[in-house]
């Protein structure tokens, strides 16, 4: 595909939020966008079906917007992977001019990873990728080799593991923590067993047990077959392989 050539800008907000400023994209690279509030929010249009939610991310403790459900399972995915340290929504419009109009895209989200780079993502339409969001992909693709950003392509488990994982991911917060009650279950499943057996075992409250269980899934602490029904005799193990759209949820490009 071939590369865009027109002059790029980025929008963000100042660090205290007073105001956005506008400076060329090359130098965009150097600013924590993770760290900026919104310079954009969706307009939901009554022809619309998409809707405009936030997800809580218990990698910030912060909400981060996000466009449509399907956003917000890519929202998800970065808050349960351990290798992303920061990440926000709506911080950065990338705009340029083309055939006498100005052009904008709004990245979905930018992340930080533990290995200093910056992600930007964009999610492509539920009903596939279009020829304006392709098109837009190209000014980010430019855009990401000028900042010294990366591309990221969001990558979606099957149906089954993400059902799995909106579960456990309602015991995200700390609050469903409990050191003493973890070392019970880690100690239960040291041996891989049934989810139940293993909650029996403790000899703890089953109904004040079970938060815990999954909180320990959500940061992954203990594991499960991600890709088969959560249920009372799912095996549940020490950490192992899952599903890699849940290990990696995007595929970058480097700069």
């Amino acid at each position: 595909m071939a590369t865009v050539t027109a002059a790029l800008e980025v929008v963000h907000r100042l660090e205290d939020g007073s105001r956005s400023i506008t400076v060329p994209v090359a130098s965009a690279g150097s600013v924590p966008l993770t760290r900026r509030g919104e310079v954009w929010r969706p307009a939901r249009h009554p022809s619309q079906r998409s809707i405009a939610t936030w997800w809580w991310a218990a990698t910030t403790g912060k909400h981060v917007g996000c466009r449509s459900m399907n956003v917000l399972a890519v929202a998800m995915l970065l808050d349960f992977n351990p290798s992303v340290t920061e990440f926000t929504a709506w911080s950065a419009k990338i705009k340029w001019r083309a055939r006498g109009r100005e052009r904008s895209v709004v990245p979905d989200f930018f992340v930080r990873t533990d290995q200093g780079a910056t992600l930007v993502v964009a999610c492509p339409p539920a009903s596939g990728p279009s020829p304006r969001w392709q098109r837009q992909q190209q000014v980010l693709r430019q855009a990401c080799q000028e900042a010294g950003w990366e591309l990221g392509m969001p990558r979606i488990p099957g149906p089954m593991a993400l059902a799995n994982l909106r579960w456990v991911s309602r015991y995200r917060h700390p609050r469903c923590g409990d050191r003493e009650v973890e070392q019970a279950l880690k100690a239960a499943f040291r041996t891989p067993c049934g989810l139940e057996e293993g909650v029996r075992a403790t000899g703890l409250p089953r109904l004040s047990t079970l938060p815990r269980l999954y909180h320990l899934l959500w940061r992954q602490e203990l594991g499960m077959e991600w890709n088969k029904a959560m249920g009372p005799s799912s095996v549940i193990r020490l950490p192992g392989r899952m599903p890699s759209a849940m290990g990696q949820p995007f595929e970058g490009e480097a700069a």
